[in-house]
């Protein structure tokens, strides 16, 4: 279980095990903050980085993460997140809003992939988390693989063959088409994945795994003497197919205002029903609610006994019709003892966290489900339209702002946008087909980030960030983004100390401008030991010092040498000329 205030637990579960390193990780999410989307390459960081850490050290760790990562999304479900942050931009490779007809796409899912030498490792992280910075009670299953054996190829193909159908399907829902080397390791992931033999977790007799997509719904079978649900929402139809096979007691846990929104019977008789006691929800001082964030209750669990064994399944499915007819859902089944497992031992383990529920009248004003109201359902179909900017001249630049596709004409809703990197510029209505033209644009402010707000008659309005499909993407831009956050010379020391992965300089911390500071320009062995230091990533390691000379010649360019320590310029000549002979340029 997750509990609300260990954010950073779901995150935890994606750290390769000791002495791997990352080769490939996909994931995907209803809802997307961008500000926790930098979280993910800080959990494949070789150091200990965190979210508290310095532009510098995120900056690094998400640069080396971002060929390996992919992160899938609803489109339209993408939010700017606590703060503006222009490290975003290079999150842009990895993040894929997803489209899907009739639904949405809501699956809380992790494939990776690690390797330690020739040995490969594999993991699968199902949860009911989003990739945001929610203060809910969730739950998250981890399993650990290894490559299986070929006789078992057969077995191990049908067992995971939902979650391997899942993966290759994202590629093709994706509002801009991937670029084509992407979906091509995301081919090779799967086949992967397909044959991998997972590790069943202790007291656990077997794991299945159930995927719901448009015209191919899982089926599991739930049938049972008892049962117990976890579904922060409810509806009817789906809750009396979900209890249909269930012949004696029922116990449902929910949120107050989905119970109270079922028909009057539905929970009766052998049904029971439970909500969060309010003291496991407090709320945390000075928290805002102008992005959204859910609190709560968040998990989905059903629990199925019968005879002597349980099912347990967990992952993203709601007890909604939408989540078993139309969404893109998942359910990792773990079956083992019903002693261990069953109703009665999860409603034990649950304890004083559910208390039971009293019908209450509906307050039609958080009368919402979780993909949110009207506004979130309009800002879901712009999202799904293509947008794309083009990019013109060579600084200050020209941005034409246009969509590729047909916007469904919407009554009584005013829309605006903006480019994430300009707030104050807001234009009124969509950009059209034609285009819209934003003047002096600087370089670091070019991106394909979009902020579009919908605003209904009463007043009330949603935003979400499109990611367009940017064309004619000046070269040096991340380059100018990674200028901007250096501003002293113990700056520029850390980046390339990160960059490099230098050796005998000290942790990457406070004191690395100092380190600097007495190496640089100067003779003695301290001087040698920085040029040792350089000429270790020289050849083979090269593409780090390509990546410091590309953003020094930027900063030479613009005149924003105040940055490079005093003696840079011959020590990197040397360094450089060592590259050219040894490696070639990168």
């Amino acid at each position: 279980m997750l509990e609300p205030q260990t954010r950073a637990t779901l995150t935890e579960q994606l750290r390769p095990p000791t002495g791997f390193e990352l080769v490939h990780a996909v994931g995907t999410t209803f809802t997307l903050g961008l500000d926790t989307a930098l979280s993910v390459p800080l959990a494949f960081a070789a150091r200990g980085v965190t979210e508290q850490a310095d532009p510098i050290a995120i900056l690094d760790a998400v640069r080396r993460a971002a060929d390996r990562v992919d992160v899938f999304a609803q489109a339209g479900e993408i939010a700017l997140g606590a703060r503006n942050n222009r490290l975003v931009a290079f999150l842009e490779p990895m993040l894929h809003p997803v489209t899907v007809p009739a639904g949405i796409f809501h699956p809380k899912v992790w494939f990776l992939e690690f390797r330690s030498g020739d040995i490969s490792a594999f993991r699968f992280v199902c949860a009911s988390r989003n990739l945001t910075s929610d203060r809910s009670w969730d739950v998250v299953v981890s399993l650990d693989g290894a490559p299986g054996n070929t006789a078992d190829a057969a077995s191990l193909e049908a067992r995971n063959a939902p979650i391997v159908g899942l993966l290759r399907s994202l590629p093709g829902s994706a509002v801009v088409p991937l670029v084509p080397e992407r979906t091509v390791r995301i081919e090779g992931l799967a086949a992967r994945f397909a044959r991998v033999e997972w590790e069943t977790p202790n007291d656990l007799e077997d794991l299945r795994f159930h995927v719901w997509r448009s015209g191919a719904p899982a089926r599991p079978d739930l049938s049972g003497e008892r049962a117990l649900i976890i579904s922060p929402f409810l509806q009817d139809g789906a809750f009396a197919t979900i209890r249909g096979g269930i012949r004696r007691e029922l116990l449902v846990v929910s949120r107050s205002e989905s119970l109270n929104r079922l028909s009057r019977g539905t929970i009766s008789g052998r049904t029971s029903a439970f909500v969060l006691d309010a003291a496991a929800d407090p709320a945390e001082e000075n928290e805002g609610t102008h992005l959204g964030v859910l609190r709560g209750l968040h998990a989905k669990v059903i629990v199925v006994n019968r005879e002597r064994r349980a099912r347990v399944l967990l992952g993203s499915l709601n007890a909604t019709d939408a989540a078993l007819h139309s969404n893109v859902e998942v359910m990792v089944e773990l079956v083992g003892s019903a002693a261990r497992f069953g109703v009665e031992a999860t409603r034990k383990a649950l304890g004083d966290l559910i208390v039971e529920h009293r019908v209450e009248p509906v307050d039609e004003a958080n009368a919402d489900d979780e993909t949110g109201g009207f506004l979130d359902a309009v800002l879901r179909a712009v999202a799904g339209a293509q947008m794309r900017i083009d990019v013109e001249g060579d600084g200050p630049y020209r941005l034409r702002v246009s969509c590729v596709d047909m916007v469904p004409a919407t009554d009584d809703v005013r829309f605006s946008w903006r480019l994430i990197t300009r707030p104050d510029e807001v234009r009124e209505g969509l950009p059209s087909e034609n285009g819209s033209w934003i003047e002096a644009v600087a370089l670091p402010d070019v991106t394909p980030y979009l902020v579009v707000t919908a605003r209904d008659g009463e007043g009330a309005e949603r935003s979400t960030v499109v990611l367009a499909d940017l064309h004619g993407d000046p070269d040096d831009r991340l380059d100018a983004v990674i200028a901007s956050h250096l501003s002293t010379p113990a700056d520029f020391m850390r980046f390339i100390t990160l960059l490099l992965e230098l050796v005998g300089l000290g942790t990457a911390g406070a004191g690395a401008g100092t380190a600097w500071n007495t190496t640089a320009g100067a003779g003695g062995d301290a001087g040698a030991g920085l040029f040792e230091s350089l000429i270790r990533s020289v050849g083979a390691r090269g593409r780090g010092l390509a990546d410091v000379d590309r953003v020094v010649q930027y900063l030479r360019a613009r005149g924003d040498t105040a940055v490079l320590p005093q003696g840079f310029d011959e020590l990197w000549a040397s360094v450089w000329e060592a590259q050219r002979r040894l490696g070639g340029s990168r």
